[in-house]
C-alpha cells in the first residue's frame, strides 16, 4: 500500500506554543487549604510530574493583582539570542511572591515528539487570590522517520495533546470551585 505524503508533512518542524489564563478567586483564606488540595489533584489527574511549593502570604498583600512573568534566566548573557537564532524560547514564567507555585509536565506522548508543561502560581491581594496559569506545548512533525512520520499522520485524524491543555484548566478551577470559592477568568491567551 502507497501513501502520498505532501512534501511539507516531510519537512523536519518544531512548534511550541505558549498560552495562559489569570484566574480571580474571591473566599476566605480559611478556603486556602481546601483549595490547595484541589488544585494537586487537579495536576496530578491530568499530568505524570507534579511539583508543588507552598509558601506564605505577604505581611501586607498588595491592593491590586498582581501577575506571572516571562523571564530569561540567561539575560544578560549571549545564550537568549542563540536560542532565538535556533528557534528556541529560554523564557520561563516567574511570580514573585507567589504563596503557592507549581509545575507539572505530562510525559506520556514524549517518545512522540511532543512535550506539555503547566506553570501556575496563586498570588495574594486585599479581597482574594489570582490564580496564573502557563502552559507550553511544543512538537516535533515531519521528517522521513517512521516514527515522527507515522505520528504526524495520526495528529490529522485524533488531534495532539494541547487538545488536553483546557481539560487540566478545568479541572483546576472546577477543583476550586468545589470549595465554594467565586473563580472568574479574568485573562487569557488565545
Amino acid at each position: 500500500m502507497f501513501i502520498v505524503v505532501d512534501c511539507a508533512a516531510t519537512t523536519p518542524t518544531r512548534e511550541t506554543t505558549d498560552r495562559y489564563a489569570i484566574f480571580e478567586i474571591r473566599a476566605a483564606p480559611r478556603r486556602h487549604t481546601r483549595q490547595a488540595d484541589r488544585r494537586r489533584e487537579g495536576l496530578q489527574k491530568n499530568t505524570s510530574q507534579v511539583r508543588i511549593h507552598q509558601g506564605i502570604p505577604p505581611a501586607k498583600p498588595p491592593d491590586t493583582p498582581q501577575r506571572f512573568q516571562l523571564m530569561s534566566p540567561f539575560k544578560g548573557s549571549g545564550l537568549p539570542a542563540v536560542a532565538a537564532v535556533s528557534g528556541q524560547a529560554l523564557e520561563v514564567p516567574t511570580c514573585d511572591g507567589a504563596i503557592v507555585t507549581a509545575t507539572a509536565r505530562d510525559t506520556s506522548m514524549g517518545r512522540y515528539g511532543e512535550a506539555m508543561s503547566f506553570f501556575l502560581c496563586v498570588l495574594a491581594h486585599q479581597g482574594g487570590w489570582t490564580l496564573n496559569i502557563h502552559t507550553r506545548f511544543s512538537k516535533v512533525s515531519g521528517a522521513f522517520n517512521a516514527g515522527t512520520l507515522g505520528v504526524t499522520l495520526v495528529r490529522t485524524v485524533v488531534g495532539d495533546s494541547p487538545q488536553f491543555i483546557p481539560r487540566t484548566i478545568d479541572a483546576l478551577v472546577d477543583g476550586i470551585k468545589v470549595t465554594g470559592a467565586p473563580v472568574t477568568l479574568t485573562k487569557s491567551y488565545p
